[in-house]
């Protein structure tokens, strides 16, 4: 049984050729060279037909707005965004995606924009806010019944504290059948490999604390079999 999972990313390259014809002797050189040259601007037409419907996704909180650019930031990697105020569509993805208006986009916010990438600037189609979530994994080192709280070390070896809410969704793998049951806190121990989900904020990037949203537990004895 595979225990580990890798996710694979696989980028594909078009590479084109020009090839250069050989004419015959009672061939006309420049009837041949007026048909290259014709086969040549359709390359080009295909690939900038291509360009032009290659879209990217991106996702950020708004670090800047000024007239039709914005800057996304994710953990520090930072994403340039173009928009027109006619033709980009903004949607409230917390409101079953009720369409909006850019106005209603502000600093900090928490946006994913699709559209077309050219030289490294995204051109927004689409734009969607709505509530980040962020999920941490790694081991419970210290289960604190006074609080309700554990201490998790992340895979990065941050140590962080998630506090289990009366409304934390809690689930645990049962080692026997791989099949997921509702758990309570007591349930929570050291060792135990775990998966959270939280609420993020561009203001909390740096915290340490955070509310649990859902917990996954995969016992240790998993990894013993």
């Amino acid at each position: 049984m595979n225990k580990y999972f890798t996710g694979t990313i696989i980028a594909a390259f078009l590479v084109a050729g020009i090839v250069i014809p050989v004419y015959s002797q009672d061939a006309s050189p420049s009837g041949a060279i007026d048909k290259e040259v014709d086969k040549i601007k359709e390359k080009v037409a295909e690939t900038v037909a291509g360009l032009a419907s290659d879209k990217k996704a991106v996702a950020g909180y708004v670090q800047s707005i000024e007239a039709g650019d914005l800057i996304l930031d994710l953990d520090g990697k930072k994403t340039s965004v173009s928009y027109d105020d006619t033709l980009t569509k903004v949607y409230d993805a917390g409101a079953n995606f009720k369409e909006g208006a850019l106005d209603d986009v502000a600093k900090n916010d928490y946006v994913f924009v699709s559209g077309p990438e050219i030289d490294g600037v995204v051109t927004a189609n689409n734009m969607y806010f709505d509530q980040a979530y962020h999920i941490f994994s790694g081991k419970i080192s210290q289960v604190n019944a006074d609080d309700y709280s554990i201490e998790v070390v992340t895979l990065e070896k941050d140590t962080l504290t998630f506090d289990i809410e009366t409304n934390s969704n809690q689930e645990m793998l049962d080692i026997d059948t791989l099949e997921l049951s509702t758990i309570g806190f007591s349930k929570l121990k050291e060792g135990d490999s775990i998966h959270v989900v939280v609420k993020r904020s561009a203001d909390d990037e740096q915290s340490t604390r955070f509310s649990a949203q859902k917990v996954l537990v995969i016992p240790n004895e998993y990894f013993l079999q």
